[in-house]
């Protein structure tokens, strides 16, 4: 990239957590295209703090990553209207920002489109609602994701906004450390506005660092739900090269299928379950004890869908549903195999089926008491 020498002060260079966070956002995206764009007329892929599209090595940003996905994908002829606005405040990047756009896609397929606004994130998508709310217009299903410097720029009462229409989900660079780092009076303000209340204040009482970190992302997490109506919510920590937390990736949807889809996204990074990644490691790294491997996590997972619906009779999306919200693990058929194998079996029946050990899309599976 001929462009890049002589503009330091616009671009950086790329950390291995950022590409582990581009993995997760990659990943997540192959899965929304279709399925939104099987149900919508048009959908938009939300970048708050965009940057300037390209790190000093070359390696592509964020904004061309998403288009790149669609681009690329197998179904991108059968795709509805894919808008994708992309929001940079600084004067620079956000001039770079197109010029990688121009350079890198000078032709995209009729679907698609993009837009680079030059301006603050969150004064801008402001007045874009207020003009919907003012028509009574919606939103279209929306992917937001905010990545910014620090923990100001997109309050809580803006994420509520963008969470009331239906369909919209948000992807939030959490930066719990900066927040561990400066909860004084000078910063109040734009913490405030970050939870939606002044409740995170309670962690000047609280010593541990560790307890510390926790309550400031559990608040956050709760706050998600409780004010902007993410039904569920999921969180990956990225550790820093000295082993300490530096961020979260924070996730909000008001539907399982969509924390079905992250969770996934989510282990192709971490396959040991932790949902964490660490700049000692390498997104391709090998663990000694690699939870990808079926085998290893199955039986847990097990364990839990039997005690929660031992004596039952439930459909087979319940169980997938359960396994989704209410545990750590993904869903694999192999979690019923693995109960129905056990001696004596802890599944009694499945409905209807044509061969054992298969649990076929909508079928009935009874627990053993």
């Amino acid at each position: 990239m001929e462009w890049l020498p002589g503009i330091s002060s616009t671009v950086w260079s790329i950390e291995p957590h950022t590409k582990a966070k581009h993995e997760i956002l990659q990943d997540y995206l192959k899965a929304w295209f279709p399925i939104l764009s099987a149900w919508s007329g048009r959908i938009i892929y939300l970048d708050g703090f965009a940057g300037p599209g390209v790190y000093s090595g070359g390696e592509p940003g964020s904004p061309v990553l998403a288009i790149e996905t669609a681009v690329g994908h197998s179904l991108r002829d059968r795709f509805n209207e894919i808008l994708f606005i992309l929001i940079e405040k600084e004067e620079d990047r956000a001039a770079m920002l197109k010029q990688v756009l121009q350079s890198r896609f000078p032709k995209l397929p009729a679907n698609m489109k993009y837009e680079v606004i030059g301006a603050e994130f969150a004064p801008t998508l402001d007045s874009a609602l207020k003009s919907l709310e003012e028509t009574r217009d919606h939103l279209a299903p929306t992917f937001a994701f905010l990545d910014p410097f620090g923990f100001s720029g997109f309050p809580m009462k803006l994420i509520s906004r963008i969470m009331s229409y239906a369909k919209c989900e948000v992807l939030i660079t959490f930066m719990e450390r900066d927040l561990n780092r400066f909860p004084d009076e000078m910063r109040e303000t734009a913490i405030n506005e970050l939870y939606g209340n002044a409740e995170w204040q309670k962690v000047r009482q609280i010593r541990d660092p560790e307890k510390r970190r926790r309550f400031l992302l559990d608040l956050y997490e709760t706050q998600l739900k409780n004010v902007a109506s993410a039904k569920y919510v999921r969180s990956f920590e990225m550790i820093g090269a000295n082993n300490q937390p530096i961020y979260y990736m924070v996730f909000g949807t008001k539907h399982w299928k969509g924390l079905k889809v992250m969770k996934e996204a989510m282990w192709n990074v971490d396959r040991r379950g932790t949902y964490s990644f660490s700049d000692l490691t390498d997104v391709n790294q090998k663990y000694m004890i690699d939870y990808g491997a079926e085998p290893k996590w199955v039986p847990a997972a097990a364990n839990m869908v039997y005690k929660k619906f031992a004596g039952k009779t439930v459909n087979g999306s319940e169980i997938e549903q359960f396994v989704i919200t209410e545990t750590p693990f993904l869903y694999r058929k192999s979690i019923l195999k693995c109960l129905e194998k056990t001696v004596p079996p802890k599944i009694i029946n499945v409905i209807p089926r044509e061969r054992a050990f298969t649990y076929p899309e909508g079928c009935y599976v009874t627990f053993r008491s």
